[in-house]
């Protein structure tokens, strides 16, 4: 390693130090290597006051996209998971965007966590926001399109979902407090209600969701992966075989509905 990157690397891992450095006698050697000082301050004292900036901007950022998760754990115990998390997995892209990616899976693993079942619903919940907000747009189905498909076509027909949408199965209503703990309503701490959940970006770019039955969710899943219309259908059936009959009865209507929230954006024959 060379001079620079060993000192890069030690800066980092000054940075990272959960308490104060320029209480902790131990590090003052080690900080007179990498910073001056001046006449107001020890070169310990220079590097906490970027230690400092570290921890506030990226728990500022995590709070921001995680506040749901946040007000379902309090402050003691948001701080601490924040502080596990950071310290397990430090930044690794220059983008703020990119800081919670594996929040959702450490919140799984920190089982001493209150409200457990319930915090991890709520922490994919909020990534999920996060991933449909920086989606890529799609242009709108084309209506002209829908009616020069030929009525045989349908059959082998694979409907595209949308980019901005995601499919997840929560065991909390979790996107209604989310929702409620935003917005600064009263909330209270819902029990368990199992829930098959849209995330979705509306065409004015607002973040929506929507919940919908099993057997549209067990339609949609299919179609996400790739299946023509008709299997989709059999898959989403043999899935949930009380709901056959709804799914042969209410396809148009879904198919409507999904196309005018943009969940559709194209059909390829």
């Amino acid at each position: 390693m060379s001079g620079v990157a060993e000192l890069q690397a030690q800066l980092a891992e000054l940075l990272q130090r959960r308490r104060a450095l320029d209480t902790d006698p131990t590090v003052r050697d080690q900080a007179a290597r990498i910073a001056t000082g001046n006449d107001r301050l020890s070169p310990a004292e220079q590097l906490e006051l970027y230690r400092e900036q570290f921890w506030l901007r990226h728990t500022g950022s995590l709070v921001e996209d995680f506040e749901g998760l946040g007000g379902i754990l309090g402050q003691h115990d948001w701080e601490r998971l924040v502080e596990d998390y950071l310290a397990a997995y430090p930044p690794r892209s220059f983008s703020l965007r990119d800081l919670g990616d594996r929040l959702p899976a450490f919140v799984e693993q920190s089982t001493w966590l209150p409200h457990h079942a319930l915090a991890v619903d709520m922490a994919r919940v909020e990534w999920a926001y996060i991933e449909v907000f920086d989606a890529a747009d799609a242009t709108p189905l084309d209506p002209a399109k829908l009616a020069s498909i030929p009525e045989q076509a349908w059959e082998s027909a694979r409907l595209v979902l949308s980019p901005a949408l995601r499919l997840l199965e929560v065991g909390y209503p979790v996107a209604a407090l989310r929702r409620a703990i935003r917005h600064k309503d009263p909330f209270s701490l819902p029990g368990a209600a199992a829930q098959k959940l849209v995330v979705y970006r509306d065409g004015a770019r607002n973040l929506q969701h929507q919940v919908v039955s099993p057997g549209a969710f067990a339609l949609l899943q299919a179609l996400a992966s790739g299946q023509a219309l008709v299997p989709a259908c059999q898959a989403a059936m043999a899935e949930v075989p009380d709901e056959a009959p709804r799914i042969e009865a209410e396809l148009t209507a879904w198919f409507q509905d999904w196309a005018a929230r943009a969940w559709v954006v194209d059909v390829l024959v």
